[in-house]
């Protein structure tokens, strides 16, 4: 919850970074203490918040990796790419923004 608190104030690379990986955290943990303490509600909710994230995340690895591997004297002819790939990886972190406002993960 705190992590998702945290990018809910502030949308960053490292804050969402932050989100998923307290996810598969949690999520793990759901699982191995499911016959002991059932949570499916719970666990849906963990998955559907990575799923929400996902797209966010892969745009983030894509533009950093074409950004890391341009070669400088090319660079502009990758720049509209790279403008396209930042435009996506903004959307898709304020969609993943709107859905974890909305996702609580305590009472």
């Amino acid at each position: 919850e705190g992590a998702r608190r945290r990018f809910i104030s502030k949308p960053t690379e490292e804050r969402l970074h932050a989100v998923r990986t307290a996810g598969r955290r949690f999520r793990s943990l759901l699982e191995d203490v499911a016959e002991l303490a059932p949570s499916a509600k719970l666990l849906r909710r963990v998955k559907r918040a990575a799923e929400q994230t996902d797209a966010a995340r892969d745009a983030t690895i894509i533009l950093r990796l074409l950004e890391s591997s341009a070669d400088p004297g090319e660079r502009h002819v990758a720049e509209p790419l790279l403008a396209e790939l930042s435009a996506r990886e903004k959307e898709a972190t304020r969609l993943a923004h709107k859905h974890l406002r909305s996702t609580r993960f305590t009472g």
